[in-house]
């Protein structure tokens, strides 16, 4: 199979409110706010409550790295977002050079009330109502866009949801829509090609030397759920965000023909043995995967840090494709 590589026009931003009054259906239509001041719009927030947000407002800040990409794939200009721990990916490059508002756990209260912000925007990690109070004391403008859900097989569509709501604010829903199409699109050739082939698959994080598996269910259940791979069969908690620590046996004992690796420590700027090197031994080796060369890392930023935004899950799904 040919490897499809997804990729999004830059988008500018200007001229959005007016497509919005052009092209947004009704539920999503801008009106003017509450205090006359100008023209908002409503989107459906983490918790389910239609919220009232300014439209396509001036000075943007927001606390987490999946609305930062997504928003800066879709060409909108951002004031404020949370310090990088690692480097960021080719495509958030002209990020670089935006104000730092503290790390997507702990904000900087002070440094997002500089920026006189006219839409906050939280979610994931910063997406807590203790985080969202105290934002609600620097603007009332606050929304929690966290992408959260309960099935495993609901990941995608609620992922869509936010992106397009996100875009939404801008007046551009339809270019989010588009580039959450083309990743859908991917996925789904992808999880033709692994069903037909009825490969199984581990997903194993490295994090300071030490190996986590998940399974289906888990934060990285998305490789059986949407890309379709088969489970091992291994008794991995899929309750447990941090997984479930294994030592090398495991891999023998249950096998797959498929590893994907994930090196925490370098997506999050630590020092460590890489993840790779960690299962470079004996026992790895010995593995179908290891035989067939289908031992990959994905990329760390996509998959840990930013898995909530169209061009991580375009990443997830080149990444997925390397063992094809």
């Amino acid at each position: 199979m040919e490897h499809m590589r997804l990729t999004f026009p830059l988008l500018a931003a200007s001229g959005g409110a007016a497509a919005l009054l052009l092209t947004a259906c009704a539920a999503g239509s801008p009106t003017t706010g509450s205090d006359g001041t100008g023209a908002t719009v409503t989107v459906t927030d983490a918790s389910g409550a239609e919220v009232e947000v300014p439209l396509d407002p001036e000075v943007v800040v927001t606390t987490d790295w999946s609305v930062a990409r997504t928003l800066d794939g879709l060409g909108v200009e951002l004031d404020g977002v949370p310090a990088a721990t690692a480097g960021l990916p080719d495509d958030m490059s002209g990020l670089a050079d935006v104000a730092t508002v503290g790390s997507v756990r702990e904000p900087d209260f002070e440094a997002i009330s500089a920026l006189e912000p006219d839409l906050v925007i939280v979610a994931s990690r910063s997406g807590t109502p203790e985080i969202v109070a105290e934002m609600k004391k620097i603007t009332p403008n606050v929304v929690d866009m966290s992408a959260r859900w309960e099935d495993p097989a609901d990941q995608l569509v609620t992922i869509e949801d936010r992106v397009v709501d996100l875009g939404r604010i801008f007046g551009l829903q339809d270019e989010a829509q588009a580039q959450m199409d083309e990743v859908t699109a991917g996925v789904g050739a992808v999880r033709e090609q692994v069903v037909a082939a009825g490969d199984t698959a581990m997903f194993v994080q490295v994090s300071g030397g030490t190996v986590s598996a998940y399974g289906p269910g888990s934060r990285f259940g998305v490789v059986h759920e949407d890309f379709g791979f088969a489970d091992t069969g291994a008794p991995v908690d899929s309750e447990n965000e941090h997984g479930q620590e294994i030592s090398q046996e495991f891999f023998t004992q249950y096998d797959p023909d498929v590893i994907y690796v994930l090196d925490r420590s370098q997506a999050i700027g630590e020092e460590a043995q890489s993840a790779l090197e960690v299962l470079d031994n004996g026992l790895v080796d010995t593995t179908r995967a290891a035989a067939d060369g289908r031992i990959v890392q994905v990329d760390g930023f996509s998959w840990y840090i930013a898995n909530a935004a169209p061009a991580s899950l375009a990443q997830m799904v080149e990444d997925v494709q390397k063992a094809l």
